[in-house]
């Protein structure tokens, strides 16, 4: 088999397997997932983690879960920042640590999502689990907005 056709498998298998999980088949997309996330594929990890943490085709393994987080992560997968800190905030899979779960949040908040942006709004503003600090939580609600207005 030469380089171009592996590639094109590879592809392939990715392609359908993140298919396979968006309309919730997640056998089949573990089946073609996996061997892509134990290749360091981000997309592949991240998906697996989902799946893991939230028991979604199989039974659920919360810390493993986290692992594949923390590698898509490492890897600058977008939406693996912002579910290792919402592992950290409601400490599944690992052990609650609100500084670690805003230091992800943050992180997260680089790529422009506003997903992550308006979870620091809320805890800001809330101050149950942090400090209240409306100033942060207005900072933060207005970047989201930002993001979501362009």
């Amino acid at each position: 088999m030469n380089d171009s056709n592996s590639t094109d498998i590879y592809n392939a298998d990715l392609t359908s397997g993140v298919t396979a999980f968006d309309t919730k088949n997640f056998t089949m997309a573990y089946q073609l997932l996996a061997p892509l996330a134990a290749q360091g594929n981000a997309e592949s990890q991240w998906r697996l983690g989902m799946m893991q943490m939230n028991g979604l085709g199989m039974v659920e393994n919360q810390p493993l879960g986290f692992e594949n987080f923390i590698l898509a992560a490492n890897q600058g997968h977008v939406y693996a920042h912002h579910m290792l800190g919402v592992a950290y905030m409601t400490g599944e899979g690992v052990e609650k640590d609100m500084k670690k779960a805003i230091d992800w949040f943050e992180k997260a908040a680089e790529f422009g999502i506003p997903g992550p942006m308006y979870t620091l709004g809320m805890l800001y503003e809330d101050g149950k689990e942090v400090e209240k600090d409306l100033e942060k939580a207005k900072l933060w609600y207005d970047k989201a907005e930002q993001v979501n207005a362009s």
